[in-house]
């Protein structure tokens, strides 16, 4: 009877190991704490629709001050705001974190600079967002977010590389986003106009030959729905939380 308790035991054990979280998330969250929010909530949802509703997501966060950030990134010398990150990853390491995400966009402008001298995995936002982009077939996609996203070229040359054509907003339409990005979405507020003018400047990108678009800052998905738009949108953040996952809990 015991050799049979012992086997039933071993067998819980290995089936129980098979689904569990084997690595610790760490976030360098921010810039907006709204969109970090949702970072915690989808881990924590996604570990449980795997382990059930008893578990909850083994996640390490520190949070970017986003006036601390911002400030540095005004800076002329580029190592200001390159150590500032850097920082907040090594941070993470010493608390115990197995790999990171950095929960913002635009800061992956720095990703090249900064990942190496943080010596932990990467899952990066701006590969896992292409490949998805990829995956959908679609060759030419619009994209959204703040200036430096929007004008910068790592979203574009990761794309172009997968054969994804990358198009943005005219110059008035980019500061217009970027104005209601760091004045409302960051600090949570979510204005019905506002809507309405992403949701114009989405339709104008379809206009120019955009067959889908993508939510290339956290905070645009509390503002975009898929119900607002008639083209596909790639939500970043969920893609991101996808492959947290699947990296968490992998072998």
């Amino acid at each position: 009877m015991m050799m049979v308790i012992a086997i039933k035991s071993c067998v819980i054990e290995k089936v129980y190991t098979k689904f569990m979280q084997k690595r610790t998330i760490g976030l360098i969250g921010g810039i907006g704490w709204a969109s970090t929010h949702d970072y915690y909530r989808l881990l924590n949802e996604a570990v449980a629709a795997r382990m059930g509703v008893e578990h909850s997501a083994r996640i390490i966060l520190t949070s970017m001050n986003q006036y601390d950030f911002a400030a540095r990134v005004e800076q002329t010398v580029p190592q200001t705001i390159q150590q500032f990150i850097i920082q907040e990853g090594q941070r993470l390491k010493a608390a115990g974190a197995d790999f990171f995400l950095i929960c913002a966009n635009g800061a992956h402008r720095f990703a090249a600079d900064v990942v190496p001298k943080i010596g932990l995995p990467f899952v990066s936002i701006v590969d896992e967002t292409a490949a998805h982009v990829q995956r959908s077939g679609i060759k030419k996609v619009g994209l959204l977010g703040v200036k430096p996203t929007m004008t910068g070229n790592f979203y574009h040359r990761t794309l172009a590389d997968l054969g994804v054509e990358t198009i943005v907003p005219e110059a008035a339409d980019q500061d217009i986003l970027h104005e209601i990005i760091y004045s409302e979405l960051v600090h949570n507020r979510v204005e019905e106009n506002s809507r309405k003018v992403f949701v114009d400047i989405i339709d104008k990108l379809q206009q120019r030959g955009a067959d889908g678009v993508i939510l290339g800052c956290t905070e645009l998905p509390l503002i975009i729905r898929q119900s607002d738009v008639n083209i596909p949108i790639f939500n970043t953040t969920e893609i991101h939380c996808e492959a947290a996952i699947k990296f968490a809990f992998e072998d």
